[in-house]
């Protein structure tokens, strides 16, 4: 495929900035591919591939910026006449729950072709743990999610697993291991194409993309340098995504760099120290499931803060986060209902250790993926009954914190089907009450805590029906 130069808008930004430290790009296929050096400080490839198109289609990037320009121009004409003076303007905190759980099989390809690519199962296998810790937030590191933006952090309530089954029929771990001849997946020059997912090219095929989530472990490196740490591409027909990103069936699925596969993998050593975290595969995971970088994938255009990644509840932002944590960090400055760059949203470019959460509407979007894109792909689609979502999930995750930066203890309750139905008291370890008995009507709830003494207190969360005890929770106020 060529691509059109007359109409690029976002076609060539949403074909190539799709994973973290990825190039997802279909180039022109049959012709001998120019040789462009990856940039060491260009994480996304995205200079590599200009470079690559202005080689093979001389002129491009000069009409590919006027033609960028013109888009954003005719953007920011759109918006006026509409009365707005952002996209997102008005961001909702909507909530959203869901009572199916759908399982999604995993199969993971390992192509080696030295022995330090050969990853042991126990990384593979903590790569799994991750996907789930992290989709379900159920990861440890949710008490890092800003108070701005914890009502907005959301349950994909999707499970993977280890495929039991391979495409015949016969009973298989879900790790397939590959000797190949090629010492990098990279390509030549530095481009990017599919050979780990065919057998003929050194790779090995996929198992039928529709009913495995396949990912490819391989070496992505390019002449010795960790540029590239993974890819992926969206659902065909995903309308967050435009033609030129959708891809065939065979090559749907993850590419992993096999240094950042799991967690503490010893490969991710230098400038990808920071990678180790297992957190580049929920990245890439998140794009699989239609996701866009929260940044609109805009960051090189002239008016970074036009383009939207069609989910309302992340702010808007300029660009990546740069593998960096700037919490304070704000590239698009709004008029109205302004807020910071999230960069703790997994789909952004910041640092895997400030990662740790997506957001409700993202949640949605993957989940529309699956019913809408991705029908077959779920084996198990497990309704947990309502009353068990009450006594097992629900009041699991009505959350008891203090805010550091505040003197205040936050309950907060992410279900909105259970206010009014929870009360919670306060106790100090001698079992003397601070509080009285409140009832919860609201979804985030503040107790001011200045006048309490410094030390441990006990929440105790009762059901408002038959005063039965939920939960007690112990927490240090300073």
């Amino acid at each position: 495929m060529i691509f059109p130069v007359g109409n690029l808008r976002k076609r060539v930004l949403a074909s190539v900035a799709m994973g973290l430290l990825s190039v997802g790009v279909v180039l022109a296929q049959g012709g001998a591919t120019p040789a462009v050096n990856l940039h060491a400080d260009e994480p996304c490839g995205f200079v590599t591939v200009l470079q690559q198109l202005e080689q093979q289609y001389p002129g491009f990037k000069a009409n590919y910026d006027l033609q960028t320009q013109r888009a954003k121009e005719s953007d920011a004409q759109k918006l006026a006449l509409q009365g707005l003076d952002r996209r997102k303007k008005i961001i909702r905190d909507t909530l959203y729950y869901y009572d199916t759980v759908y399982t999604i099989p995993v199969v993971f390809h390992v192509i080696y072709n030295v022995a330090n690519e050969n990853l042991h199962d126990s990384l593979i296998i903590s790569q799994l743990e991750v996907l789930n810790r992290d989709f379900n937030r159920l990861n440890a590191d949710t008490v890092k999610t800003r108070a701005i933006f914890k009502s907005r952090a959301g349950t994909a309530r999707i499970q993977f697993e280890f495929a039991k089954v391979d495409p015949n029929g016969v009973a298989t771990t879900g790790i397939v291991r590959k000797l190949t001849s090629k010492a990098t997946f990279a390509s030549t020059g530095g481009s990017i194409q599919d050979l780990m997912k065919a057998t003929v090219t050194g790779g090995n095929d996929p198992w039928d993309p529709t009913k495995y989530l396949n990912i490819w472990v391989c070496d992505l490196s390019v002449n010795n340098q960790d540029n590239l740490l993974g890819y992926a591409f969206p659902p065909y027909g995903h309308p967050s995504w435009t033609s030129s990103s959708w891809v065939a069936d065979s090559r749907q699925g993850v590419v992993l760099h096999y240094k950042v596969v799991g967690r503490n993998n010893p490969r991710a050593t230098g400038a990808i120290a920071s990678s180790n975290k297992g957190r580049c595969a929920v990245h890439e995971v998140g794009h699989f499931f239609g996701l866009r970088h929260i940044w609109a994938d805009d960051q090189y255009s002239v008016n970074k803060c036009l383009v939207d990644d069609y989910i309302d509840d992340t702010p808007l932002q300029g660009i990546g986060a740069g593998f960096t944590c700037n919490l304070g960090g704000n590239t698009c400055v709004e008029p109205k209902n302004d807020m910071p760059d999230m960069f703790e949203n997994y789909m952004d470019y910041s640092t895997e250790a400030c990662q740790n959460m997506f957001t409700r509407q993202q949640v949605q979007m993957m989940r529309t993926s699956i019913t809408d894109f991705r029908t077959e792909l779920p084996i198990k689609r497990e309704i947990i009954t309502r009353m068990r979502i009450f006594d097992t999930v629900v009041y699991d995750e009505v959350l008891i914190y203090p805010v550091d930066t505040e003197s205040d203890v936050v309950v907060e309750i992410r279900n909105e089907d259970i206010l009014e139905q929870l009360d919670v008291q306060f106790f100090d370890l001698l079992g003397r009450k601070v509080t009285e008995v409140y009832k919860l009507s609201k979804n985030e709830t503040r107790f001011d805590t200045q006048t309490w003494a410094s030390g441990y207190y006990v929440a105790v969360l009762k059901r408002t029906s038959d005063g039965k005890v939920i939960r007690k929770q112990k927490l240090f106020v300073d």
